[in-house]
């Protein structure tokens, strides 16, 4: 198992994940970072991000708050 942190950052804040979780695979802290973001969208947060960095520090990848998520079923 992996550690990853899910940072949510935008308009000039931040939302640091300290703790983190462990994960399997890249893979699956995507779709995690992806769900976070679906559920980021109904809070006034579209055009934030979450990244998704490892245990050094390095962001592997980054999801962006979409208002199209709104309308997903």
């Amino acid at each position: 198992m992996n550690r990853y942190f899910f940072d949510v950052v935008g308009h000039g804040r931040s939302e640091l994940d300290y703790t983190g979780r462990e994960l399997p695979t890249p893979e699956t802290a995507y779709d995690a970072a992806e769900l976070m973001a679906f559920d980021l969208a109904v809070d006034d947060t579209i055009g934030w991000a979450v990244n998704v960095s490892n245990v050094e520090g390095h962001k592997l990848f980054s999801i962006l708050v979409q208002a199209s998520y709104l309308g997903a079923t």
